[in-house]
Parts: C-alpha cells; structure tokens; sequence
C-alpha cells in the first residue's frame, strides 16, 4: 500500500478535499441523474457576518442525512441560501457601516445593503463549506435577489386573489424601538421587576373605586373598567360610571369573564391599548379609540401636560402626581412577564395602524390537522407546533416600516384609496419607482400613491421550498416536487419559520411542504446557560475548526438526539480529533502490514476471529442503518463507535496481528482480506459524521475497489454473507479468555507484548478449538 504521513493533520487534509468535491461536482445537483430524488428545505441562514456555534450544530445534523442518503443511491437536492432581507440585515448594515437607514435616503440605504451583502456573503458561507455541508453551492438563492421577490410578489398576489391577504388599520404589535409593526412569533417573554399601583378611580356618590395596575401611563387611554360578572363586591357598579384619576373623563363599568377576580383588586381598566385583552374588550365592547402613545413611544397631546414624555418617565411622573393627590392608596413589587421584541429585546407596544396581514385565526384547525401529516422527529415536537397554534391571537402582520426588504406589488388610487396590484409578468417590481399599469378600476384615476412598506422577512423565508427548488426546476415542475422529504430546522423557529412555511403551502398548492420533519436543539455553554457574549461564554467555531478540525467539531455535535440542548464540551470535541487519529492509526496498521486492499469473496473460508468480525459488522451495519433512517444520527455515531472502538480496535486488530507476521501465507492473506473489508466499511460507515478524514482514507487505499469518485458517493455498507462461515457460538469465551490474559499481565506488571511462560485459566473455554489462537493472540507459551 501507499507510503503515508505519521500523523493526520486536518488543516492540510480538509481544504484539499473541499476542493477535490468542488472541482468534481460531487455533490452539484443533477435533476436527470439516476435515483430518486430526497429534496432538503435547507435552512437559509440569516447573514450576521460569521456562523455561530448554533448554526455549526444543528447544520451538521442535517448534513449527516444529506450525506447518508446520498450513499444509499439516492439523488440528494440539497440546497443553499441566505436570509439577507429585513430587519437583522440593516441592523448588520447600520453597525458595519456607522450609518443609520432613517438618516439616509431609501434607494442610497438600498444600494448600501446590497452592496455589504455582495462583500460579506462569501466568507459567510465559507464557514458552512469548512464545516464539511455537502450542499450544493454552485446556485446559491437569496431571500432579497431578484428571483425570490419574483416569486414572493407572486405569491402575494395569489394570496390576495384567494382572499387570505387583506390590509387593515387596527390595534397591531409594535416595536417602537424598530419603528416597525411586528408579528405574534416575533416575541419573547421577559421577567421584570415592576409595581403594582392601587389607584382610585372616584364614583358618582363619591365613593372610591380601587383599580391595580401595573401601566399609570396609560391612565390617559382608559376607556372602560371591568369588573367579573360573579364578583358580588362589583355587581351594583356595573353599567355605572366612573371618573379617571388626574385626566378627569368619565367611563363606563362593564362585566367580563375575562377578569382575575384573584389579582389586584378585581377591578382593571381598559386601555387603548394595554395588553391583548385590551383588544378583545376594545373589539368586542366596540369601545372607543383613545391612543396616549405614538409609534416611537412618547406621549402624545391626550395625555395633557405629560406629552412628548418617553412612557417610562410619563409613569413616574403620573405616579407622583397621584401621590400628591392621595389617589394612590397601594403599591406592590412584584415579577412579572412582558412581551419583547425578539430581534431589539426592548418591550413591545400595541399601537393602532394600518397594516396587511395574511389570515391563519380562521383555519387554526385546518393548520393542526396539516401538521399531524407529517411526520415529525422527534415527535414530542409537534406539541410544540399544536401549542402554538392553540394560542394564538392575531392574524399574521406582514407589513413591516422598514427599508430593506420586498416591496409590496401595490399602489392606491390617489383619489378614491382602491388597490391596484402588479401584472405578473412586470414582476419584481418596487412601487417607489415604478409605475402601474392602466387607471383605477374604480374611479377612473390615474395618479396612484405606492405602497411603501416592505415584507416581514418571514413572508419571503415561509416559501422557501420554492425558492430553492426554482433554482433548478421550472414553476410547474417544482410545484409537483411539494411536498419535498425533509424540513431540518432548530425548535425556536417552529412558530416561525416552520408554521408559517405550513400556511403558506397550504394556501398556495393545498398541500402540507414536506413529509418530515427534524428538530435541533440548542448549544448551551459548558455549565448548561445559554450562551450570551454578555455573559463571555459564546464559542466561535471558527477556532474549534482551526484547532482540532471539521471532524471533531462534527463528532460532537452527533452526540446528542434530535430536539435536545447540547452542552458545549470540548473535552467531547477532544474525543472526535482522538477518532479520527485513532481511524488514521488503523489506515497506517494497513499501510505497513497490507500490500493492496482486497475483499472477500463470498467462497472464502475465514478463520473464527474473522468470522466473528464479521457478525459483529453486520450487526453494526443493521443497527446504524436503522438509525440513519430515523434520523437518529447519535444512536448511530454510538453504534459505529462501540464497533470501532470496543470490538475493531480493541481485539479484531490483535487479533490478526501474529497472521501477519506469521509462516501460514493462506491464514495470513484472508486476514488481510478481512481486515480491508471491515475496515473499509467502517469508513464508509463513519463517513457522513467525519466526511475529511473518511475521504483521505478511501482515497488513499480503498477507491480502486469500487467505480466512483469519492467516499460519499459510494455504496452504502450492506450485509456481508459468506458461504462458508465457521462455527462461533462459543467464540465469547475464547474473548473472556483474552481478557484474563490481559487482565493477569496488567496485574503483574507485564508488558502485553510480552511473552509469557504459562497461565491457568479460569475461564471455561474450547482449548482444543481456541489454544493456538490464544497462544499467539495472548503470547503465552503454555495455556491449561
């Protein structure tokens, strides 16, 4: 065999093999090739400069698929895009490029963004290249490219066609941070400190009304106070007045379920708006509309003398001014939840605006029902989906005030407000600088006002199955590919990127977008936190691949099941790179021992330990099959390692060492024959989880056995049968009796390469059958 270096050294190995797969097209997409297509919704992640230890995780799980189909003959379409549209995007741009979008003209923001993107993009993805993702790279989309606004505006258009899209001004969640309106899934639940406020609302005999709240601000906004309909301490108020404190205007008292007769006092204002009770009460109640804050948070002219205040302040100052009027009889700390911004973490507001959403309120079971069709692992995850959908509140807000993203296709008349949507074949097009085709189907007019907000993001991420798959196929064809086999994801974005993806498949081909589904979990730090760079415990992959290799890090990240949080271990990372020397050591064994690997053939007759061997791999191959095919790619790493590690290495190797040096050239050559079959389906075996240095191995020894370029486009391993195989019921003992022997040198002293005179053995085994294998294997001279 070929002469090779005494030590694997990644930093070498990987970027040649990189090259060597793209140079040959290894695993570039071929729509005609042979084999059933396995089609991969590929997460396109969000460009934010480098990959982070999260993305290096759950990527290289549904890498291990990817390739392990891809072995098993199968014609993988494994795509690759980019998230670069919408509000993570301008944030990178504003902080990369010290501007700011609200200070810069639209087109000149625009212009900017694209441009950062065009520069950043490749070494972005080179992170996912590095980490040995067998995608195809050679057509990348992106989220924000002319073929996906194409796309995503015509989606929008069959959405408003079918009815489910509609514009509306109404109580919206609101980020004033962002200055934009946000959706449901875009929200986080914080815990914070803050009081409980016992006001006094005054009755018409004088007589005080206490109500708790935690928001003075928006004393301003009250509209109603509500009070429980079975609260007897509250029955004779309702349909009565009561006066708001400070602003003096009067408002009714009405009775709701909806009330804690538990928390605070009992009695709780309605606030333009507050909470999302506030909308139900506003909506159901058909309350008055009384807004105290604008969309970036201050005060505005009804709330008198505190206007222009930030609503923080604005408390602060209502809490004194009630002090000094003895209307607050209470106060109380407590802890409480908020809701978030997911993207700023600064607390949300629910303003009334006038925004466009996609209807999902009304077809909530349709939507459970949907998921139910697929088939999720890990399958507690689809809880995760139901709960979600049970509680949600609002319809899908797509509209965001933002700069960077797809345009809407729409215009409104300038005289009489009516819709005018984009023709399909002008598409993509942007409102701002492009005009509409023909006059107002209302009213004759021909000036026209464009649309200028842009879509949530998510709006262009939840057709993604298209995206990709047009990047190969034309419409029709892609749209027959739907449902494709596999969405892999992490199990943040179910209520996201997930379920909307769900909707808009539904609404658009009447059809669920994938067969399956797997779910990562998350990276946590060593202690098990999350990782934060306030905290310093975040860990850049970059520097695990530069120090111990892609291999290691994707050994580590096989170590844990679909859906579970993972903590950061180095120390299993250490373990992967100990692998892969340890495969190395193996292929170095061969090298000086094997002149060229050969296979068995099913008419040879092997030895006992051979023979065992074997059953042992079958065993192996049986198992780890098995688990590839569950997506259990850790139950699958376990059962490669335990055959490797414990039954290969540990006893095989020895075992077919004294063969090697020995006088009998037939034993001799069939456990060369044995050793170069096992050890080369070990490497196949191990080859979605270590792709490098399974390449570097079948490359180096192994390609001349099979017709093909490389290790991962190979046959996937399958049962050995051979015709003649030797008794090895009883074989066991004879490895319990090489572990006496160790176990007795170990105790002594003794070198286990050195030879010793004789042992007794304990151990009940076939010494007529097994004598001379233990003689040599365990270098004894005499054995009773």
């Amino acid at each position: 065999m070929k002469e090779i270096s005494k030590h694997y050294n990644p930093s070498e190995v990987e970027p040649k093999w990189r090259e060597f797969w793209e140079k040959n097209n290894i695993y570039k997409f071929d729509p005609k090739a042979k084999g059933g297509i396995f089609s991969v919704d590929t997460p396109p992640p969000t460009v934010s400069g480098k990959m982070h230890i999260g993305h290096a995780y759950s990527y290289t799980h549904e890498d291990f698929i990817a390739r392990y189909r891809r072995m098993r003959g199968e014609n993988v379409f494994f795509p690759f895009g980019t998230d670069n549209n919408g509000l993570a995007t301008e944030r990178l741009i504003e902080k990369t490029k010290n501007v700011r979008a609200s200070k810069m003209d639209r087109n000149d923001f625009i212009k900017l963004c694209n441009q950062t993107i065009k520069e950043i993009t490749p070494d972005f993805i080179s992170d996912w290249q590095k980490a040995g993702m067998s995608c195809d790279f050679s057509k990348i989309y992106s989220t924000i490219d002319d073929n996906s606004r194409r796309i995503s505006q015509k989606n929008f258009i069959d959405l408003y066609k079918k009815k489910y899209t509609y514009r509306q001004e109404a109580p919206v969640i609101w980020c004033s941070h962002c200055q934009t309106a946000i959706a449901q899934a875009e929200l986080e639940d914080k815990e914070i400190e803050t009081l409980f406020n016992d006001i006094v609302f005054k009755l018409k005999d004088k007589k005080d009304l206490i109500i708790a709240t935690t928001r003075p601000e928006l004393l301003s906004s009250c509209v109603a106070v509500f009070v429980h309909p079975d609260d007897k301490r509250y029955k004779k108020l309702v349909g009565q007045k009561a006066q708001v404190p400070i602003f003096g205007n009067k408002v009714e008292i009405l009775a709701d379920k909806k009330v804690d007769l538990e928390k605070g006092s009992g009695a709780v204002m309605c606030c333009t708006f507050g909470d999302k009770t506030d909308v139900e009460w506003f909506k159901e109640y058909k309350l008055p509309l009384v807004m105290s804050l604008d969309k970036s948070g201050r005060m505005m002219e009804k709330a008198k003398k505190y206007a222009g205040l930030s609503a923080k302040v604005a408390r602060q100052n209502i809490i004194e001014d009630l002090q000094k009027k003895k209307l607050l009889v209470g106060q109380k700390k407590i802890t409480h939840s908020v809701n978030i911004h997911e993207r700023c973490k600064n607390e949300v507001e629910i303003m009334n605006s006038l925004q466009w959403y996609i209807r999902i309120l009304d077809e909530k079971k349709e939507f459970i029902d949907l998921g139910k069709k697929i088939k999720w692992h890990p399958p507690f995850m689809r809880a995760r989906y139901e709960n979600w959908i049970n509680n949600l509140g609002w319809d899908w807000a797509i509209s965001r005030q933002r700069f960077f993203g797809i345009p809407f296709p729409v215009w409104y008349c300038g005289k009489c407000g009516e819709i005018k949507i984009a023709d399909i074949e002008d598409l993509p097009i942007d409102p701002l600088s492009d005009k509409p085709k023909g006059k107002c189907e209302k009213c004759g007019n021909s000036k026209f006002i464009p649309e200028k907000d842009v879509m949530d993001t998510w709006a262009t991420s939840s057709i993604s199955p298209q995206l990709a798959l047009q990047l190969f196929f034309d419409e029709k064809t892609a749209q027959k590919m739907i449902p494709m086999n596999l969405r892999p994801q992490a199990h943040d974005i179910i209520s996201t990127w997930l379920f909307y993806t769900v909707v808009r498949s539904h609404y658009h081909f009447d059809k669920i977008p994938w067969k399956e589904v797997m779910i990562s979990g998350h990276v946590l730090d060593s202690q098990g936190k999350k990782m934060s760079k306030s905290l310093g415990n975040v860990v850049a992959p970059q520097e695990i691949l530069e120090k111990y290799g892609s291999d290691a890090l994707r050994y580590w990240s096989a170590g844990s099941s679909l859906g579970q949080d993972i903590n950061y271990s180095e120390d299993e990372i250490k373990i992967g790179k100990k692998t892969t020397t340890k495969l190395w050591n193996v292929a170095r064994f061969m090298a000086m021992n094997v002149k060229k690997a050969e296979l068995l053939k099913d008419s040879e007759m092997v030895e006992p330990a051979d023979a065992w061997i074997i059953d042992e791999l079958n065993k192996t191959i049986a198992k780890t099959t098995k688990a590839f095919e569950n997506y259990a790619y850790a139950k699958a790493k376990e059962e490669i390692d335990g055959f490797f590690w414990s039954k290969f290495a540990d006893y095989y190797v020895e075992f077919v060492k004294y063969r090697f040096f020995g006088d009998d050239e037939k034993s001799k050559k069939i456990g060369e024959k044995t050793i170069a079959t096992v050890f080369f389906n070990i490497v196949k075996l191990y080859a979605p989880i270590m792709p490098f240095v399974t390449e570097e191995i079948f490359q180096t020894w192994f390609k001349h056995l099979e017709k093909t370029k490389s290790v991962h486009i190979s046959k996937w391993p399958e049962e050995i049968k051979l015709k003649k195989m030797p008794d090895i019921s009883d074989f066991a003992s004879a490895i319990k009796a090489v572990d006496e022997i160790r176990k007795h040198k170990t105790k002594q002293n003794i070198s286990l390469g050195a030879e010793i005179d004789s042992i007794k053995l304990k151990t009940k085994t076939n010494l007529k059958k097994y004598g001379e294998f233990l003689k040599k294997v365990g270098r004894v001279k005499k054995i009773s």
